[in-house]
């Protein structure tokens, strides 16, 4: 009984460092993550994609959204794409070439203040205007909505990779 129990041990052992270093070799060797930087341009709901002015190009690159594209500003909190005003600079870091740029994440910087100075006899007024507002309780609730969807991705995946594991077990008491 105790040989069995170590030879599960080991076989349960060997699985997870396979899994495991297949997984670290794959995301080693194929994930090159490039930081662009732009003016937001267009966000369709629905579309998955992003339109970018380029800081050095004049065509809009279109840049992919997935479910795991995390959209934030610069302190990381998170921001709605619907939200984002027209010509606000963003930071993209994006995986892909071509026609086919992924975006991974999506830093949404302090938009441009207007600043405007008129002097009025011996002091100066200063006008500040800027365009950000913070996120509404829907906003807010649908991003928790989307962050518990991938939690539970998650833990589906693991229960999946468990399901496996205990099927390998169970192959080797039969033998």
């Amino acid at each position: 009984m105790n040989t069995n129990m170590r030879k599960i041990g080991i076989a349960l052992l060997a699985i997870g460092l396979c899994v495991w270093s297949n997984q670290a070799f794959a995301q080693a060797t194929t994930t090159t993550v490039t930081t662009s930087r732009g003016a937001f341009t267009e966000y369709v709901p629905g579309s998955e994609t992003v339109l970018v002015r380029g800081e050095t190009n004049a065509a809009p690159l279109r840049y992919v959204v997935t479910k795991q594209t995390t959209v934030v500003d610069e302190a990381g909190a998170p921001v709605v794409l619907e939200r984002i005003p027209a010509g606000n600079p963003l930071s993209i870091q994006y995986t892909g070439t071509g026609d086919r740029l992924v975006a991974s994440r999506i830093i949404v910087q302090k938009p441009v203040v207007a600043t405007t100075t008129a002097p009025v006899s011996t002091q100066e007024t200063t006008t500040t205007t800027t365009t950000a507002r913070p996120l509404t309780h829907h906003e807010k609730h649908e991003l928790k909505e989307a962050e518990e969807h991938r939690k539970h991705e998650m833990k589906e995946q693991l229960e999946h990779e468990k399901d496996a594991i205990d099927k390998a077990k169970d192959k080797i008491d039969d033998e």
